[in-house]
């Protein structure tokens, strides 16, 4: 008789990335400056406040996105997440009049989606066409903070062509003296751009007359607290239906086989999203991946697992308390699991991949 499997409720992944000289997410760009991204935030160990970097959690959830999307068959996907259009399902809604036709309540969109796509089912959508009804993802992502030390450069950059003039004299910021912008009516402040000298001439960077491209580029390199959390309980779980919940998938009654692959996938892309981070500028400035340590919280029973931030030094510690105190006798309802290193996360999210989604009763009897 084979071994019944763990069923998973939730899943918590909360530890501490080092990436070094990255500019995976920024704020935007200042004329020809990059600007990295700053919050700011309480440090727990301190109790004070401090500036610091920060990756958000939109930037995040769309790198495992992303994996997932290079891991499925595409056979699994609607019309959209195969190109993986950003609209997902509402955008099969638009352009799809067979579908759009069969569509009469917002449960029958969400049922539709569930039985179509392992993206839309499992990162969520919002429809507005025909029907105004959302799918709440099942994955969760925080924002990346910086602990809280985290070292910023700003380079500076040129692009070259053949037909480029020469720059014969440069005058940096603040100290243009009384020489400026031989354009007329600029307004460039000279505290913020440097002076060039072209063909006798003195020109702001932003008026330049050079096919020579100046910019300036960020790198960061930190250690970065990493929360998220995912919900195996609602893999194809219809919650638009006004009778009652379901679980819905198409492959047969309950869909419970493409729930175990919808898992499986999911948890797959955790482990590539921190083997290969994936975001803006990784052209220039693919990250350098040092390391991955922190734990796996996950629960067995009905229970949402604790989120305590990795910023706090003690985190670990407070966590194992935490899932201590819900143990009764024999029954470990919330499991923590400890990792120090990226092969070891690989590794202990392998030993989930054996486990399967829990499944609600909405039924009861």
């Amino acid at each position: 008789m084979s071994e019944e499997k763990v069923k998973v409720f939730e899943i918590a992944i909360l530890g501490r990335a080092l990436w070094e000289l990255h500019s995976l997410n920024n704020e935007g760009n200042v004329g020809n400056v990059v600007e990295p991204r700053s919050v700011k935030i309480i440090d727990p160990n301190t109790g004070k406040a401090v500036t610091t970097d920060g990756i958000s959690g939109e930037m995040l959830k769309h790198i495992h996105a992303e994996m997932m999307w290079i891991l499925d068959n595409k056979n699994n996907l609607c019309d959209a997440c195969k190109i993986q259009h950003p609209e997902r399902f509402n955008y099969v809604i638009k352009t799809n009049s067979r579908v759009k036709n069969s569509i009469n309540r917002p449960g029958d969109a969400i049922s539709q989606a569930l039985n179509t796509c392992d993206i839309c089912d499992i990162h969520g959508f919002m429809i507005t066409e025909k029907v105004t009804v959302s799918r709440k993802s099942t994955v969760e992502f925080g924002w990346a903070l910086g602990i809280p030390e985290v070292y910023r450069d700003i380079h500076l950059h040129a692009r070259h062509s053949t037909q480029t003039q020469a720059i014969e004299e440069v005058l940096e910021p603040g100290q243009w003296n009384e020489h400026k912008c031989s354009v007329k009516g600029c307004d460039t402040d000279p505290n913020e751009s440097r002076l060039l000298k072209i063909n006798g001439k003195w020109y702001c960077e932003a008026h330049a007359p050079t096919a020579q491209m100046i910019y300036h580029r960020p790198t960061r390199t930190g250690e970065y607290a990493i929360v998220t959390v995912f919900q195996p309980w609602r893999i194809c779980l219809n919650e638009a239906k006004q009778d009652v919940y379901s679980y819905e998938c198409g492959d047969n009654k309950g869909g419970s086989s493409r729930r175990l692959e919808r898992y499986k996938l999911a948890l797959r892309a955790y482990q590539l999203m921190f083997l290969r981070p994936k975001g803006a500028m990784t052209t220039t400035r693919l990250p350098h991946t040092v390391n991955f340590k922190g734990v796996i919280v996950y629960s067995t029973e009905p229970i949402p697992v604790p989120v305590i931030s990795p910023l706090k030094d003690k985190y670990k510690e407070e966590i194992k308390a935490i899932a201590q105190s819900f143990k009764n006798g024999d029954n470990e309802p919330i499991k923590v699991v400890e990792f120090n290193s990226l092969s070891e996360f690989v590794k202990k999210l392998n030993n989930l991949l054996n486990a399967e989604p829990y499944e609600m009763n909405f039924n009861p009897k």
